[in-house]
């Protein structure tokens, strides 16, 4: 399995403390986000489908079909939720989907054992090549920094890539750190000993993680992937689930997990930090580079990265802002740097991406897996679908490079 590594060479409540990471914790998409989906839709949806020859709903086909898929756990709620929905428009297509880490799914779609591979790693073109796949992006999701560390003075911690690199790494062991403290002046921390937890399943928070440590801390080894060789000691939990569940159990820990796990874990008792932009890895005693991820500083990032995209692949990074170059990532190199026009980039964003294969073993099912990304990524992607996972739409050039993609797929009229 080629697993989406690449290594060298190979939310509730407001904060007003600091101008650039502040306005109001992850509650939802807004106004803003459903006028933009019903603009895309209204720009991509049903031309295309007729272009196809496809009905853009009332399937009439008396053959039943179901759509497999595996993968991205991070992914796995949003699709629950679009999966009855599209089959009340095609009542002859079931799809399954299974939340079982994003390594899994990319073996399962270059294994061809299933429909879709879901993960939030993209695939290197080169080997997206070798087996015939795509990477589709259907959402912008991200992730974010848990702690279980009750009786703070502040609803946030102000963590930044180097910190977290070093706590990973084992440079850095107590929650009062003289560099954690220098970026949440006035908080008391306490001498706790911090239990850092890892996936254990190959993973694309894992990817997404290790990325932003990498890009963040030059002292960081072993490069970044869905796997990835943990210090010895710490523990590791199968899925977003399991981290959630972990971290509730192990007073002064910390994790990595998807935003569609915030409410599950807020509802645990768990906080999440606000992290540092590219200037923070440098300057971590500032508290006006950590940023909260609000919808709007995670389309504020995403909009950075989306400046370096380079059609017709969509395989890129959009931690810290992205990166020139897209997969070429260099270590404590960072990321674009903040602009004026997006100010406030939460550094933890990406791409959620559907795997499928362009020849497929089955075209008349294949039919159904083209509409049925077609319509998640237009008039499937419903604001409140989205918000209730914490996900955004796709820019309009992502879902153009997307029809474009899924044009080539082999199907049967």
């Amino acid at each position: 399995m080629s697993n989406g590594t690449n290594a060298p060479p190979s939310m509730n409540d407001s904060l007003s403390d600091g101008p650039k990471r502040r306005g109001r914790a992850v509650i939802g998409v807004g106004v803003a986000v459903a006028i933009a989906v019903v603009l895309l839709a209204a720009g991509f949806a049903g031309g295309y489908f007729l272009e196809k020859g496809l009905a853009p709903s009332g399937g009439s086909s008396t053959t039943s079909y179901t759509i497999t898929e595996t993968g991205s756990t991070l992914i796995y709620p949003y699709l629950n939720l679009l999966a009855p929905n599209f089959t009340s428009l095609y009542p002859n297509v079931a799809i399954s989907p299974a939340g079982t880490g994003s390594g899994a799914g990319i073996s399962g779609a270059e294994q061809g054992t299933v429909n879709m591979g879901g993960t939030d790693a993209y695939l290197l073109p080169s080997v997206a090549a070798q087996y015939n796949l795509i990477n589709v992006p259907i959402a912008i999701s991200s992730q974010l920094v848990f702690y279980n560390l009750p009786g703070l003075s502040v609803s946030h911690l102000n963590l930044n890539g180097t910190v977290l690199a070093m706590i990973w790494a084992g440079a850095i062991s107590q929650w009062n750190n003289p560099l954690i403290q220098a970026a949440n002046p006035g908080v008391s921390l306490p001498s706790t000993t911090i239990t850092p937890l890892h996936r254990s399943d190959g993973s694309g928070d894992t990817f997404m993680f290790t990325s932003l440590c990498y890009l963040s801390w030059k002292g960081w080894s072993g490069g970044y992937g869905t796997t990835y060789s943990w210090k010895a000691g710490q523990p590791g939990y199968q899925g977003n689930s399991g981290m959630v569940t972990g971290l509730h159990s192990t007073p002064g820990g910390i994790a990595y997990i998807g935003i569609s796990y915030l409410q599950s874990a807020l509802a645990d008792g768990l906080q999440y930090a606000a992290l540092g932009d590219q200037a923070a890895n440098v300057n971590g005693a500032n508290p006006a580079n950590y940023i909260l991820p609000t919808p709007a500083n995670i389309s504020q990032d995403a909009n950075l990265a989306l400046q370096n995209l380079q059609p017709p692949s969509v395989a890129i990074s959009l931690i810290l802002g992205g990166v020139p170059g897209a997969t070429n990532l260099v270590l404590g190199g960072g990321g674009t740097l903040p602009t004026a026009q997006y100010p406030t980039p939460y550094p933890d964003t990406n791409l959620e991406y559907i795997l499928i294969s362009t020849h497929p073993a089955n075209p008349s099912l294949q039919k159904y897996v083209v509409v049925f990304l077609q319509w998640a990524i237009s008039t499937g992607a419903t604001a409140p679908r989205l918000a209730s996972v914490n996900f955004l739409p796709l820019t309009p050039e992502v879902i153009g490079y997307d029809m474009q993609a899924l044009s080539s797929v082999q199907v049967s009229a």
